[in-house]
């Protein structure tokens, strides 16, 4: 994506989100608006450059995913021009058995925290199989063992610094570390690099590591380095917190069909996109070899 045109986007977002935050009681009037900041959403996305996934073969899949995802997005821009009980009742769309409390009754991981075999495979439920195929299909995505690793670890920060707020979030200290840090991260993580490796998959290398010492990462000293990297955390980030804080604003239990969607849909877009900032980045770095060159050709 040129500079232009994430300045562009950048801007449209803001104004969207701004005038999302005018919407009232007047059902009608929210909806007329939540579907024209759609079209203009949908609008912009056709705009810009198809990208090709990073298997070749697949390329219809991609461009696919890469549509469902806009549709996504669509639906979450109309969802934000709506009211907070409009936006609920409109869950009911996709699953009739939405729209009301779910926090109340909601399976907390910290009903019983003794360190017991029988409350650890309580715990081995749905959501942590979602929870491992997230973290293997995010190798999938980032494709650095050591962004992925920093990450898990502030992800495990985060969920202690908002479980306050997210009931969700709750957890015991042998969740945290054993069947998040050891087994549902880290195991997951280095089972979807090895995957993506066996694929021939090609791997990222966000900090600019290239075998050198810490203090000499390229994230350190190169901007573009640092901003990809910075981006691709607070981006990640983001989409972490939003899913939850999504889920408990709009009573969408952990069990709902939706919370599977959303995953699905997210690996493929996020797919296309980090292949994107890749190869940007990658295009940066060539275009300034090929530059050092031919300064090097004309002094000479």
């Amino acid at each position: 994506m040129r500079y232009q045109e994430q300045i562009l986007f950048f801007i449209s977002a803001c104004t969207l989100i701004y005038f999302a935050y005018e919407n009232d009681y007047d059902n009608i009037k929210n909806r007329y608006r939540g579907v024209l900041g759609s079209i203009i959403f949908i609008c912009m996305m056709g705009s810009l450059k198809s990208y090709d996934g990073p298997i070749k073969r697949f390329q219809g899949y991609w461009r696919f995913m890469f549509w469902l995802g806009v549709c996504y997005n669509a639906f979450l821009i109309f969802l934000i021009f709506q009211n907070e009980k409009e936006a609920r009742q409109l869950m009911k769309l996709g699953d009739e058995s939405l729209g009301r409390s779910v926090t109340k009754d909601m399976h907390t991981y910290d009903d019983n925290c003794e360190f017991e075999l029988v409350n650890i495979v309580d715990n081995l439920d749905h959501y942590f199989l979602l929870h491992c195929l997230n973290w293997f299909l995010l190798a999938f995505l980032l494709r650095d063992a050591w962004l992925l690793n920093f990450w898990q670890i502030f992800d495990e920060i985060i969920e202690l610094s908002w479980q306050h707020i997210l009931p969700h979030f709750r957890e015991c200290w042998w969740d945290h570390v054993l069947l998040d840090v050891l087994i549902g991260n880290t195991l997951f993580v280095f089972l979807g690099l090895w995957v993506s490796k066996k694929l021939g998959i090609e791997q990222f290398d966000w900090l600019g590591r290239k075998d050198k010492s810490f203090t000499q990462w390229l994230v350190w000293h190169d901007y573009k380095y640092f901003g990809a990297a910075f981006g691709t955390w607070l981006a990640v980030t983001i989409n972490f917190l939003t899913g939850f804080f999504l889920m408990n604003q709009l009573w969408v239990p952990p069990k709902c069909w939706m919370v599977s969607y959303r995953l699905f849909v997210w690996f493929g877009m996020g797919v296309l996109s980090w292949q994107e900032q890749w190869n940007d980045l990658k295009d940066i770095q060539l275009f300034g070899l090929f530059l050092q060159k031919h300064l090097q050709v004309q002094n000479f």
